[in-house]
């Protein structure tokens, strides 16, 4: 019987108008996104050919990831050019667009569109699926049946999730597969593994709002007031709950500004020199002094601000949107884990070379080789590791609470 009110629900669908103007907009978003996305990408690689490092060079440079075409993340935080110096590192232009006009209108990636406006077509599969039948005095038909309430919502949400999901993931592979062409998106084994993950987090997004939609039409006796109910908690859990969760962590942990951090950066570089001008002694030593005190300021503010992001994401986890984000950033490797990596990473590289770097300087070498500095991703198990598995697991948990209580709200649920 599921499989028969599955198949019911998804011609039912395939027969409606709602269904083929949901389905052109997912291919108009999903196929802009994809586009607007990679032609950003390929901005991001012409610039780092020509900001790349020479062999030597004490420069750090990360190449632009392809998977930033579908979770941009923090990217253009990462895709910089770290350049060493005596005093430590100082970091240069990113690797982005040039066009200021694109600040006005930023690029929606992928995961925008999952995240807001799929989330919002899946409520709209939803929101009618047991009031709009009551309402057409059809649930009381099928219910006199042999047939089970359960049964009824589990068919029902299995042929409305299939004729959601299917088309989602046949556009997306569509448009994965012809990034392909482009030899600059270089798609490793690891990578589409990631992208993988990336899709299943999507659909358990996804399965979420459908549940939703479900519960609240199992708790309203009209369709029109599950419209009502249904923005406001969709607007709640997508853009109010993430935003109050951050600044609820802010009042609890705080982080100096980055423009304090700069200006006590320069009272160091200020002090060390005027200590070297007034009271003479080796430029070396005043060189080292101020990249230690730069790393002492840059250690404890990242300690602050690791404190920050652990309670914020705690908080966060309150909104589902919030844990697709952090997640599938992670997986893809443009989340705050990955730049926190990065800048430890830059401060290691910078450490290994700076009194050679000195040494150098202060001898007047001009054309001085240094190792390489290497970009190594965090592992996927380190990353599960860090908080990523808590997110999928809590979506997993939150799509089994909403569809339990929606199947509790429909036992009760007046056919009359």
């Amino acid at each position: 019987m599921i499989r028969t009110i599955a198949r019911k629900e998804i011609l039912s669908n395939l027969l409606s108008y709602k269904f083929f103007i949901v389905l052109l907009l997912m291919v108009l978003l999903v196929a802009t996104s994809l586009f607007i996305m990679h032609r950003d990408f390929s901005g991001r690689v012409a610039d780092y050919q020509v900001i790349r490092p020479e062999p030597g060079a004490p420069i750090a440079v990360v190449p632009p990831n392809p998977l930033s075409i579908f979770a941009k993340g923090l990217e253009n935080a990462m895709t910089r050019s770290f350049e060493i110096g005596v005093t430590g590192v100082e970091v240069r232009a990113g690797q982005s667009s040039g066009n200021v006009i694109y600040a006005f209108f930023p690029a929606p990636d992928f995961l925008y569109v999952v995240r807001v406006v799929l989330s919002l077509v899946a409520l709209l599969f939803g929101f009618d699926q047991i009031s709009r039948e009551r309402e057409q005095g059809t649930l009381k038909l099928l219910l006199g049946g042999p047939i089970s309430r359960a049964q009824v919502l589990a068919g029902k949400w299995i042929g409305n999730f299939l004729s959601l999901a299917v088309p989602f993931l046949l556009v997306t592979l569509l448009g994965a597969t012809l990034l392909l062409f482009d030899p600059n998106v270089r798609l490793t084994p690891d990578r589409i593994g990631r992208l993988g993950l990336i899709l299943f987090l999507s659909l358990l997004y996804l399965a979420f709002f459908l549940s939703l939609g479900m519960l609240v039409s199992a708790l309203t006796r009209r369709a029109a007031t599950s419209v009502i109910v249904l923005l406001f908690v969709w607007a709640l859990l997508v853009f109010v709950l993430p935003n109050l969760g951050t600044l609820a962590a802010r009042r609890f942990v705080r982080v100096p500004s980055v423009r304090a951090l700069s200006e006590k950066r320069e009272q160091t570089w200020t002090r060390e020199v005027l200590l070297g001008i007034g009271k003479g002694g080796n430029w070396a030593e005043h060189m080292r002094a101020i990249s230690r005190e730069n790393d002492r300021m840059e250690e404890d503010y990242r300690l602050k601000f690791d404190r920050l992001v652990r309670l914020s994401r705690t908080i966060n986890r309150l909104s589902p949107a919030a844990s697709l984000l952090d997640a599938a950033t992670e997986i893809a490797g443009t989340g705050i884990g990955e730049e926190s990596r990065l800048k430890a990473d830059i401060v290691r590289y910078k450490n290994a070379i700076i009194d050679p770097l000195i040494a150098d300087q202060a001898a007047g070498k001009r054309d001085a080789q240094y190792q390489a500095f290497v970009d190594r991703p965090r592992p996927l198990a380190e990353i599960f590791a860090a908080g990523a598995l808590v997110d999928l697991a809590w979506l997993a948990v939150l799509n089994i609470l909403v569809f339990g209580l929606a199947y509790a709200g429909f036992v009760r649920y007046d056919v009359r």
